[in-house]
């Protein structure tokens, strides 16, 4: 499947001295989210095989932006990178089974340690469940809620969008892989 991943121009540069990249534990932007990529290398492990050695976290591409099975827009700052900053989008083509996709929206829930809800009224619903349960039960709860990150397919209500935004993670980033490459510059804000 074709897939785009944003990245550091030196990620491009490791691929061409390297043949590959994979991600580096010590670059990750936000330390205390550890715990979630560790459930979500857990969760690829069992669905798409392990990692190979040396590989602890998955490399990020977007599958579908906004709806569109289409280069996302480049040049803006997100997620703390700054003006100025030189970044490539890659075009990549990864085998369909070494890809996990999941929703980009369920995933930011489970970053903020919440329910995967797809209505008011469910969310209330389990929400009084859970704050009912031992905290091993509630840990239990949520392990097997976050399951619907996987769930990409469309829903559009007043409570959630799921499917419009999906994002791909797998193992190992390999020069083969590459169909395009597009280097810009950040300029400003998203």
């Amino acid at each position: 499947m074709i897939l785009w991943t944003i990245q550091p121009e030196r990620v491009y540069q490791t691929l061409l001295q390297s043949g590959q990249y994979i991600c580096d534990p010590g670059q990750l932007a936000m330390p205390d989210l550890i715990p979630y990529y560790d459930w979500l290398a857990a969760e690829m492990t069992q669905r798409i095989g392990p990692p190979p050695d040396g590989v602890r976290y998955p490399v990020w591409a977007w599958h579908t932006i906004d709806g569109k099975r289409s280069r996302p827009a480049i040049g803006h700052t997100r997620w703390g990178i700054g003006r100025g900053y030189k970044m490539i989008c890659l075009a990549i083509e990864v085998p369909d089974d070494r890809v996990l996709l999941s929703d980009f929206d369920s995933w930011s829930i489970i970053l903020n340690d919440g329910l995967i809800t797809w209505t008011e009224q469910e969310d209330n619903a389990l929400e009084a469940h859970y704050r009912s349960l031992s905290p091993e039960n509630q840990h239990k709860m949520k392990r097997e809620n976050w399951q619907r990150v996987f769930d990409t397919t469309l829903l559009h209500n007043a409570w959630c969008s799921r499917g419009q935004t999906i994002q791909a993670t797998f193992w190992v980033l390999t020069s083969d892989m590459i169909r395009d490459v597009k280097h810009f510059t950040v300029r400003g804000r998203h």
